[in-house]
């Protein structure tokens, strides 16, 4: 909830940026995958006034490289949840992979309990399953090519991530599952009502926020990070400044700074204008951002 000591009129973004990493879907994208024009001018308008802007993202670069493109970016960006970064077209400056007894454990629960997975290796993704998710991620996200089996020489390279896509009411008690199947070999976390994310154990958004600003010779402190899963929390928390949406995650509401109207309620324009200075900011401040008002 906003903090009633500081949503008086007139207060200003309590922080001036020298960078603001936003994550895509929920957050620049719509809920299908699409970016509105309005949200890409708004990100264009901050980064002219000279705040870099970088894209922090679960998506692998190949489904993620256009709309860095329609952004007019030229910084680089970190995909995979912070196990890829770099700039597209370009080897990597940080690529994490998955354990052999991490994609081992994945196999096993896939075989186990006949999950759909998505395998994202070398920027290409593969499943071994031809079930509908298949179809419904190849079109919202990107190609997922069908694997003839666990035998496949391609399985034997090691993922830079991998996807559990399951039911929404079965989330939880798979999330434990894996959760417990990967402990001390891989990170877990989620990314929405279905995903389910398998990452290597030295990634996640705060790995990739934190090599950003190694390359843009940015302080952590002077960082806007921007997201609404719960996958974003790590990046949200390294920031000197954090904001999340409406629409987002429960969960991310008492952990960040500023709580803005959903994408579709104009939550970027609002964001691009507080940024800017155009705009009041107390009114969408959060107790957590009293930190920055004590005496």
């Amino acid at each position: 909830m906003p903090n009633p000591d500081v949503s008086d009129s007139g207060i200003p973004l309590p922080i001036r940026p020298g960078g603001i990493a936003f994550d895509l879907d929920g957050t620049l994208l719509d809920y299908d995958g699409r970016l509105d024009e309005s949200v890409a001018r708004s990100v264009r308008l901050i980064a002219r006034a000279g705040i870099k802007v970088f894209l922090v993202t679960g998506r692998q670069l190949s489904s993620c490289r256009r709309f860095w493109r329609e952004l007019e970016l030229s910084t680089p960006l970190a995909t995979c949840n912070g196990a890829w970064v770099g700039f597209p077209d370009r080897e990597p400056f940080l690529h994490l992979r998955l354990s052999p007894s991490a994609r081992e454990a994945v196999l096993r629960l896939e075989g186990e309990y006949d999950l759909y997975i998505n395998h994202y290796i070398d920027d290409r993704v593969y499943t071994l399953k031809d079930a509908p998710e298949r179809e419904w991620y190849s079109r919202r996200f990107s190609g997922v090519e069908k694997l003839p089996d666990r035998d496949d020489p391609i399985l034997r390279r090691l993922p830079t991530k991998c996807l559990a896509i399951v039911p929404e009411d079965e989330r939880a008690r798979f999330f434990g599952i894996f959760t417990a199947a990967l402990r001390n070999l891989a990170v877990v976390t989620s990314s929405n009502n279905r995903f389910i994310e398998i990452l290597p154990l030295e990634a996640d958004k705060a790995v990739g926020l934190r090599a950003l600003a190694a390359w843009g010779k940015i302080p952590l402190e002077s960082f806007i990070a921007v997201g609404d899963a719960m996958n974003d929390l790590p990046m949200l928390k390294a920031a000197g400044f954090s904001i999340s949406f409406k629409s987002g995650d429960p969960g991310l509401a008492d952990q960040v700074d500023m709580l803005l109207p959903p994408l579709w309620g104009d939550g970027i324009e609002i964001l691009a204008r507080c940024v800017l200075g155009l705009s009041d900011s107390g009114r969408f401040l959060t107790s957590r951002s009293r930190r920055f008002f004590k005496k």
